[in-house]
């Protein structure tokens, strides 16, 4: 998890945090995808310091300590003891003493405070550069420094002082020399301390800054205890003297000025002085530089740092500073011999080893990225400064000091050209003859819709129109069909007339066959009565009988003959009759006919109709799609070609 974190949702990519960050590669500016700048960290690169917190106008930054650890320790029966930086005095003058005695009764073992590992600090230094004449060095109280040396400035970390931090020394001699072995909690008013704890190898467990461990006091809703005033208040440790003033700027010169004043030393606070003379002490010869070289992040030293969290008044602070000063200085005189002798630091040199005392460091495994001038010149182009002029133009906005910084920064990748304010004019007048450009083409595109609009006006008209005539004609259609449809039933009853009548004569070619048949029988019975007569003519005797059988015969004759026309009259009339009737079916049948084929031929002629107004609509939708067409590249020219 990063020590100083983003909330992306409150950053506004305003640069802020570039601005005041002494990290060059620590800030990675980009865009997300909805177009909204976000600065976001690079833990790796980061140094700690903690600068852009208090830049971030708009609270997107925050950082995170162990305080919720140490009290789930706490709660858990551990064994912790705490050490106490000055800036909880400093920042709670009026109840650091209750906040300190009720951590006693929640069960921290010891309380040691700081300023007496500020005065081992000291003498260990004083003792380290009288063992080594000619060495000069850069004070490393600050782990914001030392992050800065270890990942920036790896040039720098044989200067690098060896003696460890004021803190560091108090939790060596509460191990080494007191024997303490449970954790230790150190109150602070540090982010980067915690790089430093983590360095140290479990020396230091916990780093609870004064900010958030004053926090979780009031979200646990505290009643302090009923105490007395400060100086009541008694810490575990020996008592600290101008140690406690360790945490002001030039705390360490002060000290050495005291105690060792043939030591040169000179001093320097604020990231945005003493990182840039950090990095010009790399080139100083080296006879040129002090002895020691006391360096701070914070301008108003470690009491005004990103954990105290509370508003910085140099007054108040100043004048709290001068008591605690003033008060400890009284006690460090009566702590010198009648010779001048220190009779603190004589106790140390019996009692200390230096050794204890000293660390060493391991720089980090990130190395800064060097950048070409050729990747430097891309950057200018991505930038449009293709001028002397406009690759100085160094507006800041951007938040690095220089054009020439912006461009190192997106020839490594950690930045965007968005987010250059020249760039962004420069876009802005791209834009506006862009969209001077585009409202010509816009214009014109507006009359080209207009007649576009009116063609797909006739169009439509022309479709609707045949979609008219198609229904028309289909109406038509329908009612030809039910016509005919009626035609065919009144054929097919008179298709069922003429085969009845068609009967009708079968039977009466029936009877005309019976009636042949009778004729036939009457001819023959003629012929026999005619051979009869014959016969009997011959025989004159028999006259009168054979012509009784004659005439008998001619009788049935007649009457034979009689009904066989009268049956043939019958059927002739029949036969008329039905021959009329089939002639009548048979002439309204035809008549019947042409009136069908004329509806056939009127139904074609719509389906011709219909099928041609099929073909008026397809080039209809064929104008209307290519209409469409003109409207899509017109949509594609306003969108600049995306």
């Amino acid at each position: 998890m990063s020590l100083i974190a983003i909330d992306e949702e409150k950053c506004v990519g305003c640069n802020s945090c570039i601005r005041v960050c002494p990290s060059p590669l620590a800030n990675k500016a980009s865009i997300d995808e909805n177009g909204k700048a976000v600065i976001r960290i690079n833990d790796n690169m980061c140094i700690k310091c903690g600068s852009c917190i208090a830049a971030c106008t708009h609270k997107a930054r925050y950082y995170s300590d162990d305080t919720a650890e140490f009290f789930a320790a706490l709660d858990r029966g551990e064994e912790v003891a705490l050490i106490v930086a000055p800036a909880i005095m400093v920042a709670y003058v009026d109840s650091w003493f209750k906040i300190l005695t009720w951590l006693r009764q929640q069960g921290v073992k010891l309380i040691y405070d700081v300023s007496f590992g500020a005065d081992i600090c000291t003498w260990a230094h004083i003792k380290y550069l009288g063992l080594n004449p000619g060495k000069r060095i850069v004070s490393q109280p600050c782990a914001a420094i030392v992050n800065y040396v270890l990942r920036y400035r790896k040039e720098l970390i044989p200067s690098l002082s060896p003696v460890v931090s004021p803190m560091m020394c108090t939790a060596v001699y509460m191990r080494k020399y007191d024997g303490f072995k449970g954790k230790i909690a150190a109150i602070s008013p540090c982010v980067a301390k915690k790089d430093e704890f983590t360095r140290s190898n479990g020396t230091i467990n916990y780093n609870v800054t004064v900010d958030h461990l004053v926090r979780e006091i009031k979200d646990r809703h505290v009643v302090f205890p009923t105490v007395g005033s400060a100086e009541d208040f008694t810490f575990d440790s020996p008592e600290g003297f101008v140690g406690a003033i360790y945490p002001m700027p030039g705390g360490l010169k002060e000290n050495l000025r005291l105690h060792a004043p043939e030591v040169s030393c000179i001093n320097s606070e604020g990231s945005t002085k003493v990182y840039p003379e950090l990095d010009y002490y790399v080139t100083v010869r080296e006879n040129y530089r002090p002895v020691v070289f006391d360096v701070l992040n914070c301008e108003f030293g470690c009491n005004s740092g990103p954990g105290v969290g509370k508003e910085y008044d140099v007054f108040k602070r100043a004048s709290v500073l001068y008591h605690i000063r003033h008060d400890k200085n009284a006690e460090r005189k009566a702590g010198f011999t009648r010779k001048g002798e220190d009779s603190q630091f004589l106790e140390f040199d019996k009692k200390l080893n230096l050794n204890d005392f000293i660390t060493s460091y391991t720089p980090a495994a990130e190395d800064v990225p060097v950048v070409s001038e050729e990747k430097i010149a891309e950057a200018y182009r991505v930038l449009r400064k293709t001028t002397e002029q406009d690759q100085n133009y160094d507006c800041h906005a951007c938040g690095f000091k220089s054009c020439r910084e912006m461009a190192k920064a997106i020839a490594r990748g950690i930045n965007v050209p968005e987010n250059c304010r020249r760039y962004i004019q420069e876009n802005m007048k791209l834009e506006e003859e862009r969209v001077s450009h585009l409202n010509g083409e816009l214009e014109a595109t507006t009359k080209e819709l207009v007649s576009i609009i009116e063609d797909l006006a006739r169009s439509i008209e022309d479709v609707n129109k045949e979609v008219l005539l198609i229904s028309t004609n289909g109406r038509e259609n329908y009612d030809k069909m039910s016509e005919m449809a009626s035609f065919m039933n009144d054929l097919n009853r008179m298709n069922e007339g003429i085969n009845n009548m068609m009967k009708t004569i079968d039977g009466n070619v029936e009877n005309y066959g019976a009636m042949t048949a009778s004729v036939k029988d009457i001819a023959g019975k003629i012929n026999l009565l005619s051979l009869n007569a014959s016969i009997e003519s011959a025989r004159a005797g028999e006259a009168g009988r054979a012509f009784a059988v004659v005439a008998e015969n001619i009788r049935e004759l007649s009457d034979g003959s009689k009904e066989s026309v009268a049956t043939a009259e019958d059927n002739e009339q029949s036969i008329r009759e039905s021959i009329d009737k089939v002639n009548e079916t048979v002439s309204e049948f035809s008549e019947k006919f042409n009136i069908f084929t004329t509806l056939v031929d009127q139904a074609k002629e719509n389906s011709s109709a219909i099928s041609q107004n099929g073909v008026n609509i397809k080039g209809s939708m064929d104008k209307v799609n290519q209409i469409a067409d003109r409207l899509e590249l017109i949509a594609h020219k306003a969108g600049g070609g995306r």
